[in-house]
């Protein structure tokens, strides 16, 4: 049988824009401490690219787990904001 691998990657919040994680990738499931209540989006492959995840999250622990075969980002995991002060989410990435 054939693994796959999963890596985790690390974002703060007042990190430049960026992609994270291999060029095509599936998410599997984001970690947020939440230091303040905060916004994130991830996007595929640039910040002009389609939408894969937007969600809100209040202060506090937060595990968002993605059900099945995750999101496949074709173009890369683009983080295109993270609000808040002193946010950060580790991205489980495929």
């Amino acid at each position: 049988m054939a693994a796959n691998l999963v890596r985790a990657f690390n974002f703060s919040q007042g990190d430049t824009a960026a992609l994270v994680g291999p060029n095509r990738t599936r998410i599997l499931g984001v970690l947020v401490n939440a230091a303040a209540a905060c916004t994130f989006q991830l996007r595929n492959g640039t910040a002009s690219g389609d939408i894969l995840l937007d969600l809100t999250l209040p202060t506090g622990w937060n595990d968002v787990y993605i059900p099945a075969d995750g999101i496949l980002a074709r173009e890369g995991c683009f983080v295109a904001a993270l609000t808040g002060s002193g946010n950060k989410i580790t991205l489980i990435l495929e």
